[in-house]
């Protein structure tokens, strides 16, 4: 018995592109899978900024005493912040996946605050390639972490991915690599 054909089906054009559709996917995720590790490492190009965190919106910055880091960087409602080291300075390398676990702080068109402990003069922002606005302190960029669930965690310590290593920000503009 021979197979049916299937282009003499009545169901043909729905077969066509379903393969048609299967072949674009498979193709697309071949591209992506390829081009995700020259995405993350593709220079200050700003990228997709995708705010998963609730408070990573937070257009005030404050300062919180830290036992064993001293002043460090928090948002308004004491999320931790953090800086990647291999950003450039006032710019950002942190682009696709790396902006869903590292949300950018953006400042969403409203003036940036800098709460108490903190320097005005160190605070400013940046236009991302997608239009919004992150927030730098002393030309850092500044980001949450996905996995700190709760004001006051510091996950992403010294945390090494997407190229470079995670720190803290301190009140002063550096990186506190201690811990």
């Amino acid at each position: 018995m021979r197979p049916r054909d299937w282009r003499k089906t009545k169901d043909w054009r729905k077969t066509n592109m379903r393969l048609s559709a299967t072949g674009f996917v498979t193709a697309t995720l071949a591209l992506c899978a390829g081009g995700l590790a020259s995405c993350a490492s593709s220079g200050p190009v700003g990228g997709t900024s995708v705010t998963t965190v609730d408070n990573a919106s937070s257009a005030t910055l404050d300062a919180r005493l830290v036992k064993g880091y001293g002043k460090i960087l928090v948002t308004s409602s004491g999320r931790t912040l953090y800086m990647l080291s291999v950003d450039p300075p006032g710019g950002s390398n942190c682009i696709g996946s790396c902006a869903i676990v590292w949300p950018a702080l953006t400042a969403g068109g409203k003036t940036i605050k800098a709460g108490p402990g903190t320097d005005p003069t160190l605070v400013s922002s940046f236009k991302r390639s997608d239009g919004v606005r992150q927030v730098l302190y002393n030309k850092h960029a500044l980001y949450t972490f996905e996995q700190d669930t709760s004001p006051g965690m510091l996950s992403g310590q010294g945390v090494t991915t997407y190229g470079g290593v995670w720190w803290v920000v301190s009140a002063t503009g550096k990186a506190v690599t201690g811990q």
